[in-house]
């Protein structure tokens, strides 16, 4: 009788367990952290300046960057990269609504926004066309919200976010320059943006996350009480991006040029840029 070799059989079993765990565990595991087409289980960046070392606190508004596509590298990088939270062009235009004098391009986060943000009906678009700028017609216009549907404000956010259904999902839409068109009268800067009190985090590209609130609103208002226009056109040209973490969930996009910033007009703001240096020790 030939004697059974137990040794290389229990070896044998452990190693198909390994891979059924493998299977079943490890590689599910990497997925959710690798996906961002998925909202993931917890936060995972914390929050440091550029080079610096990772610090404990996690970023509050991560989970809104990944669910909506936008890559999140993760919690050891140290420098944050440029990131668009604005939804790309269609046909030579990017997706807006024209109300009010007033241009909103939509955001890429959220993907189906909460009800519970909606504020007052702002009315119904009244023409659906994909060269808005070409539009006589008046009424609110756009080239992705269809012709019938609502506009909403955003709760505490009116003149600067507006909301509307597209394709069954919720959407949020940004304040933005339009056609040369950018700030009618005498609004500012705050007219376009949340209220430093709303803010919960920031990230500057190649500068670093401030995810503590209080210093966050601190730099908001240095922005606000500093920054001065300078024209209704957009750095087309800018690689860096300045995203705002709002309390309600909701994120803003600025773009940034040489101490400049823009999204509703280009606004001139050395001051901020500076305080942010400081708050990031460089």
């Amino acid at each position: 009788k030939r004697r059974v070799r137990w040794q290389p059989l229990i070896a044998g079993t452990m190693a198909i367990a390994l891979c059924i765990f493998t299977g079943v565990w490890v590689i599910p595991t990497l997925s959710d952290h690798l996906l961002t087409d998925r909202e993931p289980s917890a936060h995972v960046m914390g929050s440091h300046a550029a080079g610096g070392v990772p610090g404990e606190g996690v970023s509050l508004w991560v989970r809104a960057m990944e669910s909506s596509g936008v890559r999140v590298h993760g919690a050891d990088e140290a420098s944050p990269t440029y990131r668009n939270l604005f939804a790309p062009e269609r046909s030579g235009n990017f997706p807006l609504v024209l109300v009010d004098g007033a241009a909103y391009r939509m955001l890429i986060s959220p993907l189906n926004m909460k009800d519970t943000l909606l504020g007052s009906s702002l009315g119904e678009v009244t023409e659906y066309t994909l060269e808005p700028a070409l539009s006589t017609g008046g009424g609110i216009v756009s080239n992705i919200v269809s012709a019938g549907e609502s506009l909403y404000a955003v709760k505490g956010l009116e003149g600067a976010m507006i909301a509307a259904y597209v394709k069954g999902g919720l959407r949020a839409f940004q304040r933005v320059s339009y056609a040369g068109a950018s700030i009618p009268g005498k609004e500012t800067l705050a007219d376009t943006l949340a209220s430093a009190d709303r803010i919960t985090a920031m990230e500057l590209t190649d500068a670093g996350i401030v995810d503590d609130p209080a210093t966050a609103q601190r730099l908001m208002q240095v922005l606000l009480d500093n920054a001065t226009y300078e024209s209704a056109a957009v750095g087309t040209g800018d690689t860096r991006s300045l995203l705002i973490a709002l309390d309600n969930g909701l994120l803003m996009q600025l773009m940034v040029g040489d101490d400049t910033l823009s999204a509703c007009g280009t606004w001139s703001c050395p001051e901020f840029f500076e305080a942010y240096e400081r708050e990031m020790g460089n």
